[in-house]
């Protein structure tokens, strides 16, 4: 049986603010131990995506940016991750 968004698994937070995701969910997703996942609040939901290595990144732009009048904010936003403001 397969793992769906909305099936109702429940995990808890510990004290140090952590959330174990449950093994099957994990091997569903293809998700590794150390893998770098990318949260974001969607109102009341919390939203967690596997996030793209930099190669990966690379390799599905690669083409698409060469003269492009894209902002590198744009990019970022894209790819899902916050940009600090100096």
């Amino acid at each position: 049986m397969g793992v769906g968004l909305r099936m109702g698994i429940t995990t808890s937070l510990d004290g140090r603010g952590r959330v174990v995701i449950p093994k099957e969910l994990r091997e569903n997703l293809g998700l590794k131990s150390d893998q770098i996942l990318l949260i974001e609040a969607r109102g009341k939901e919390i939203v967690l995506r596997p996030a793209l290595k930099v190669e990966e990144f690379v390799r599905e732009l690669r083409g698409c940016v060469h003269g492009s009048m894209m902002k590198p904010s744009e990019l970022k936003e894209i790819w899902g991750i916050a940009h600090a403001h100096h």
